[in-house]
């Protein structure tokens, strides 16, 4: 069973996650794939989950790829290594919050569009255009592998809004 760092001040959630090397790559996907099966419990809420969120310093995400609120039909996928090749000029202020701080919702201006690379679960690199809120899933997922957390860009909070 996975525990979920929390706290904004928490060490671990601020520290920059080091990448995987590819020889670590099937080491770590029994950690994302048990990270897959958390996201896709009905019983836990999250659209996403990064590797620093569990309390391991690696570059590995687990990302619904949600078109908007009431997709039901979505892939939900492990990236390792991602990392954001291109982004829109465009930004747009939607909602959010956080498995690892959740007291908090917010407002947060994000990249419309975003244009990523990411290793796979069987190895290979592939490249993904995503908008909208899946863009925005892994824009705030990517920020964990840095040590920013969503409420370092709050635009405004939120009492209730989920």
């Amino acid at each position: 069973m996975l525990h979920i760092e929390t706290g904004k001040e928490n060490k671990i959630l601020r520290a920059i996650s080091q990448p995987i090397e590819k020889e670590d790559i099937k080491k770590y996907l029994k950690l994302g794939k048990e990270m897959l099966k958390y996201i896709k419990n009905p019983d836990n809420a999250g659209v996403g989950l990064a590797a620093p969120q569990v309390g391991i310093n690696k570059r590995l995400i687990v990302v619904s790829l949600i078109k908007d609120w009431e997709d039901e039909n979505f892939p939900t996928i492990i990236m390792i290594n991602p990392e954001i090749l291109e982004y829109s000029e465009e930004k747009e202020l939607d909602k959010e919050g956080c498995l690892s701080v959740p007291q908090e919702r917010g407002l947060v201006k994000r990249w419309k569009e975003i244009k990523l690379q990411y290793i796979d679960e069987k190895g290979i690199v592939k490249k993904l255009v995503l908008k909208g809120l899946s863009a925005r899933v892994v824009q705030h997922e990517v920020d964990h592998l840095d040590g920013i957390l969503f409420t370092d860009k709050l635009e405004s909070k939120y009492e209730r809004f989920f």
